[in-house]
């Protein structure tokens, strides 16, 4: 066995129960899908349905039924990953405590205004089916934490190797900061408009450059929302910004003041703040970033592996409706 199970019998005949004889346990709930011994209930599907379909569809306008079903395939399909992870667990005795479950069961139940309001929410399922479909999912985590993320093992060595051997990949660009007066031209406007707002935005100019506080110059008269901070574009490099503005700024020195930059939200007036040349970044900027990526990656290969075994094992059984 990979984990010695260190809680309590009580615990270990739980899981057992729920999962081991989980078709009685579920009887009071539609059974959509089987991996081995594991059901897939309607009631999940619906849920990791739900969590779909927001991202799939906007707020003002429905979703077609060709990508409801499209969605629903793709919500089984990681309910199945998740069951095949289930049925490691159960091979290798892993099991989650029931106070785990009471835990998210009560955190459900909280999101409620009341009793009567999380009852309704529940409708024809019952709280066995509900505690059975939470430690489902508790235990397919706690799997794939034995399985997969108790196994990375990437050291700082390995990470000052990869650094070494990518290091021109690691510079950081040239960087600018540059506040921003934006006067907005209405592109239907007349000459006479048009004309009126240029004069205005080479009066600020001049204004800004006589040594007026280019902050509250832009404050008191930009349209970009930048204004209420004073105009800080914060900082950023080459391919950032409107290609009319980067070409004005990369002929500016620190301090300078823009003539009026027309593009197509209106004239743009830009004081460079700053210029930062190209950097090479040290392996201690990048340690975190790298640890982060390293990490997912090997994440990723052991979870393929480990999948690609169950799937070997384990037969899907889906069920007809």
């Amino acid at each position: 066995m990979l984990l010695k199970n260190r809680f309590n019998f009580a615990s270990l005949l739980l899981a057992l129960f729920l999962c081991l004889f989980a078709t009685s346990v579920f009887a009071a709930t539609k059974i959509v899908a089987r991996v081995g011994s594991v059901p897939i209930t309607e009631f999940e599907l619906n849920q990791q349905l739900q969590k779909l379909i927001p991202l799939a569809s906007s707020f003002h306008s429905g979703i077609a039924k060709e990508k409801v079903d499209a969605l629903k395939e793709e919500a089984l399909e990681s309910l199945v990953e998740k069951a095949y992870m289930v049925q490691f667990a159960l091979q290798e005795e892993i099991a989650v405590p029931s106070a785990d479950v009471d835990n998210e069961l009560e955190r459900i139940r909280k999101a409620f205004k009341s009793d009567a309001d999380f009852n309704k929410a529940l409708g024809s399922l019952n709280i066995s089916d509900l505690r059975a479909a939470i430690y489902r999912k508790l235990l397919a985590k706690k799997a794939f934490d034995v399985a997969v993320t108790q196994k990375v093992d990437i050291s700082e060595a390995d990470i000052k190797s990869y650094y070494d051997e990518n290091k021109n990949r690691f510079m950081r660009p040239r960087q600018f900061r540059a506040s921003h007066i934006l006067l907005k031209v209405d592109p239907a406007g007349t000459k006479e408009a048009k004309a009126e707002r240029l004069a205005f935005a080479k009066e600020l100019v001049a204004k800004a450059r006589a040594g007026e506080d280019f902050y509250n110059l832009a404050y008191y008269n930009s349209d970009d929302r930048t204004k209420f901070v004073g105009g800080d574009m914060g900082t950023f490099h080459q391919g950032q910004v409107l290609k009319e503005i980067e070409d004005a700024i990369l002929k500016m020195k620190v301090g300078d003041i823009s003539e009026p930059i027309e593009t197509i939200y209106g004239y743009s007036i830009i004081k460079l703040v700053e210029d930062n040349p190209p950097k090479q970044l040290g392996f201690e900027d990048m340690k975190a970033k790298l640890t982060e990526q390293m990490t997912k990656s090997q994440k990723d290969e052991l979870k393929k592996a480990w999948l690609d075994e169950l799937k070997a094992k384990y037969k899907v059984e889906r069920i007809d409706s």
